[in-house]
This record gives structure tokens, sequence and C-alpha cells, in this order.
């Protein structure tokens, strides 16, 4: 899958990297909407937390996998989720922790405004 990866600058590369699996308590997103917050570009500016990294913490798609205790989500299920502040979200997919997702309604766009 592809991943942007924020340098300082800002300068942003594309990687390949595998699709990440989901762990026990975990939900494997396609990602169809991602959000863009300043602190994605200030924090690689700034060398806040050393390495380059994939920035995106808020995130908007479909269900693609789950972890084996998960309960209430499936896979097609339309969902948001953050991320926490490890990033991820600039990319195809991203694992998010099942609590931090919740669903979306059908009438709501993935960028979080109601669809006509």
């Amino acid at each position: 899958m592809k991943s942007a990866v924020i340098h300082a600058g800002p300068n942003v590369v594309i990687e390949d990297i595998p699709i990440p699996k989901p762990g026990p308590k975990q939900v494997l997103i396609q990602i169809i909407y991602s959000g863009s917050n300043p602190k994605d570009w200030k924090v690689p500016e700034w060398g806040a937390f050393g390495e380059p990294k994939n920035e995106g913490n808020d995130i908007a798609g479909f269900v693609e996998a789950v972890g084996n205790e998960v309960t209430e989500f499936r896979k097609g299920d339309r969902v948001a989720a953050f991320l926490g502040f490890s990033g991820g979200g600039f990319a195809e997919y991203a694992v998010a922790e099942a609590y931090t997702t919740f669903f979306l309604p059908a009438r709501t766009s993935f960028q979080g405004q109601p669809c006509s």
C-alpha cells in the first residue's frame, strides 16, 4: 500500500509499505478520507518527535478486517476513527483501536458533512 511520510519542509515522500494487520482489539480501515491538521506539518518541521512519519490521525472509510476480540464492527461498515498520536492516516489502510472507532450513518459523508 501507499503511505505518505511527512518530512521537514514540509516534504512528503510516498512509500510502499505492507498493509497493517489488526491486533485483537483493533480495526483495519480502508481509508477514504483523512483529515489534516496543522500539527501534521508542524511536528516534522520542528523535529519534535524524531524521525519523519505518517502523521494523519483522523480517518474515515470502510472496515476491512477486525481483531478477534472486536464484536461491534464488521467488514464493510462505514466508520471514522481517531488513530491517536501514533498517526498513520495518510495511507490506503490504517489500524485503529476499536474504542476510537465509530459508525458513520449513510447520510453522513466521509468528510463529516450531511449528504444531499
